[in-house]
């Protein structure tokens, strides 16, 4: 899986997050919009519908109301809940339009439900759409940072891993793993190297040194350099 396949993944959770807050704009301004050139007035509740669903029943509220003319309508908005949000008898206000009495919303968050759902998805999308993008340019950042100011030691390459805990798009991640010794105190330290998205297990046996930048400040910091990659297999790393 190329690294351009999986930030594609991510721009399509990006977009259909968009796409789902536009909606709910949408949505919220066209109900504002009705309420602002609809006449108010107040009906009350004399029924509750109730609707089958997979694994309870939810109710909706039968509104009747009265235009200015005297007229009653009935109202039945497109929303449910249980336990139900209304109880019959119960007084509430209604926004009709005044061309056409029958055209109806009920005042209160009940007709904006939708929306919040619609705009719950679209926040939950962008922001893991969005997430990946600006992780990947903090990263890039650091590492960059690294590669002028840390110290740069080679590193022994020890085995290509997997990361079983990160999937995108039902692909797990490999890493490197590798290992330096200090000279200076005999420890050996032990390195990951970011995720790759295919097997690089065929071109390290060409570049069995590993080039790591560690921060002089805190040694815990570090960087794995697997550029060299790129002239084997471009475009399947993801630091």
């Amino acid at each position: 899986m190329k690294r351009g396949s999986v930030g594609l993944v991510f721009n399509i959770f990006l977009v259909i997050g968009l796409l789902c807050l536009t909606g709910t704009f949408l949505i919220c301004y066209n109900i504002k919009k009705f309420n602002n050139a609809a006449v108010k007035t107040n009906g009350t509740v004399v029924d509750l519908l109730a609707k089958d669903g997979r694994r309870s029943v939810s109710y909706t509220p039968v509104v009747n109301y009265t235009d200015a003319g005297g007229q009653e309508h009935r109202y039945i908005p497109s929303f449910s809940s249980n336990p139900p949000g209304f109880s019959i008898g119960e007084k509430v206000g209604v926004y009709y339009n005044p061309k056409n009495p029958d055209e109806a919303k009920l005042d209160g968050w009940g007709e904006y439900i939708g929306a919040m759902i619609l705009g719950g998805l679209g926040l939950v999308f962008s922001l893991i759409g969005a997430g990946y993008h600006v992780v990947r340019r903090l990263n890039r950042s650091r590492n960059d940072r690294l590669k002028q100011s840390g110290e740069l030691v080679q590193a022994d390459f020890i085995t290509v891993d997997v990361n079983r805990n990160v999937y995108v798009n039902n692909i797990n991640p490999f890493f490197i793993r590798c290992e330096w010794k200090d000279q200076l105190t005999g420890k050996k330290r032990k390195f990951k190297s970011g995720f790759i998205w295919s097997d690089p297990t065929p071109y390290i046996e060409l570049h069995r040194k590993m080039d790591v930048y560690i921060d002089r400040k805190n040694t815990r910091r570090y960087y794995v350099d697997i550029s060299f990659l790129d002239n084997w297999a471009p475009d399947k790393k993801l630091n």
